[in-house]
């Protein structure tokens, strides 16, 4: 059976009074609503050339962005994207990535495809697709001493080696996700062989060496009780669409343009009934899509998108019933972690908990490096390997960007001091968001220009090796 209802269809069944009951009780009180899109993000997927990828990234970095301003402008708030990369499209993507995960349109996170593994080259390959991801900033938590730190989706949802023994390998495959730096998987739902027969759920899933599918089922995540032993799973919606046009269809929360978000699918997303169990008011509801695919950016960043987060806001978003919130897979995971501890109030108010933020929302850098620290006051890299031109973009104090030959850059807010060490003797451009004036002093450099623009300012210096500069507004 294609869609395997032999796997999920009595779950499916034996819950239905529990949806009923849930769907009553939202019309007496508030219902937070956590809208995700977990991007399965292929863009060599199909490509006819070369520069087709390349294509694709660029114009989600171009247009998401602009999709978000119409969004802010029409209801106030936009989405978010968590786009799941996997290595084997390769790394020539990574800086681009990490640049729209900078300028806020979402998230990157870890999509994995593999086959014939065992544990021990499985764990061998992940942990150089993690380094190498963290040479640009990505899959760590910003912090003094940044850690690897990721989400995670499994190639062709064959998790835990449940494809029938393709796509994995690996029975106790959970395992080695959580000694990795795994805090989440999002995988399910799969609605085909590798279907979990646990659906609907936010759940820990624990492998097993002994047989494949160790995450078949597993402990729901509750409120006020421990975190049990395994890997935090969210699931996306598993239902049956009595009134999708034209026949009842299988509702697996893949966004596509074909089968984009119509008004007969949310309700059917929300009815699903996702949440930590003790917060019921608290829903998640985590779509799907192969988004770097041209055909479906109409349902991700079009027209069709639009229609989709209208309806949403409209009839999902009045303050009193219902309160949306668009979220990362990071921010739905930290939320539902807060419900687990019995936090309260507004769910938007926990978007960091548990998982800190990523590195890439304080930097950014066009050029493979190692991140030592970065915190809102303090950022350090070293190793910067040599580019035609490298960039640095930052949020780190008044700094906005610093762009020249870097090897290594170290900005200080905290005293004030910005340090660089360059792969030659040439100019470097400091620039300054919020400082009309800003270089003090100079040590092991030559300051060869200064411009004002705004409320900010940039500087030019021919580096001799080394120097550092201390800043602020210098009357």
């Amino acid at each position: 059976m294609s869609r395997r209802l032999d796997r999920w269809l009595p779950t499916y069944v034996l819950t239905a009074l529990e949806r009923s009951r849930a769907r009553a009780a939202r019309s007496r009180q508030t219902t937070h609503i956590m809208f995700l899109i977990c991007d399965h993000f292929e863009p060599r997927h199909g490509a006819r050339d070369d520069s087709q990828p390349f294509e694709r990234v660029r114009t989600w970095q171009k247009e998401y962005a602009r999709f978000q301003e119409r969004c802010k402008a029409d209801f106030g708030t936009a989405p978010l994207h968590t786009w799941f990369y996997p290595p084997h499209h390769g790394v020539e993507h990574l800086p681009q990535l990490a640049e729209m995960a900078f300028e806020g349109l979402g998230e990157v996170e870890l999509h994995y495809h593999h086959d014939n593994d065992t544990a021990e080259s499985l764990r061998a390959d992940l942990r150089a697709a993690i380094a190498e991801y963290g040479r640009w900033g990505l899959l760590l938590e910003s912090g003094e001493t940044p850690r690897s730190a990721f989400g995670f989706v499994h190639g062709d949802w064959a998790l835990g080696n449940s494809g029938g023994g393709r796509h994995c390998g690996v029975n106790d495959e959970v395992s080695i996700l959580q000694e990795l730096g795994c805090w989440g998987d999002f995988t399910m739902p799969s609605a085909n062989e590798c279907q979990t027969r646990k659906i609907n759920a936010i759940y820990y899933g624990v492998g097993r060496p002994d047989r494949p599918n160790g995450h078949d089922w597993g402990p729901d995540a509750r409120v006020a009780a421990h975190s049990p032993d395994g890997l935090f799973m969210m699931q996306g919606p598993l239902a049956v669409n009595w009134r999708a046009p034209g026949y009842p269809r299988i509702e697996n929360g893949s966004l596509t343009s074909s089968n984009w978000g119509r008004a007969d699918r949310i309700p059917v997303w929300l009815n699903c009934n996702v949440h930590v169990r003790g917060r019921p008011d608290w829903l998640f509801v985590k779509l799907h899509t192969h988004g770097a695919i041209e055909q479906d950016f109409d349902a991700l960043f079009g027209e069709r998108a639009l229609q989709m987060h209208s309806m949403l806001n409209e009839q999902f978003n009045d303050g009193a019933r219902y309160r949306l919130h668009y979220v990362t897979a990071r921010e739905a995971h930290n939320i539902a972690k807060a419900a687990e501890r019995g936090e309260q109030g507004d769910p938007g108010a926990w978007l960091d908990y548990g998982v800190g933020a990523p590195a890439t929302r304080l930097y950014t850098v066009n050029a493979r490096h190692r991140l030592l620290c970065c915190v809102s006051e303090h950022l350090a890299l070293r190793e910067i390997e040599t580019a035609p031109y490298v960039q640095l973009r930052t949020k780190v104090g008044p700094i906005s960007g610093i762009s020249g030959p870097l090897r290594s850059v170290d900005i200080d807010n905290r005293t004030g001091v910005l340090a660089i060490a360059t792969h030659d003797e040439r100019d470097v451009t400091v620039e300054f968001l919020s400082c009309a004036n800003p270089v003090l002093d100079v040590v092991g450099a030559t300051l060869i220009e200064r411009r004002r623009s705004g409320e900010g300012a940039s500087v030019r210096i021919r580096v001799e090796g080394e120097c550092t500069l201390r800043y602020g507004n210098n009357p």
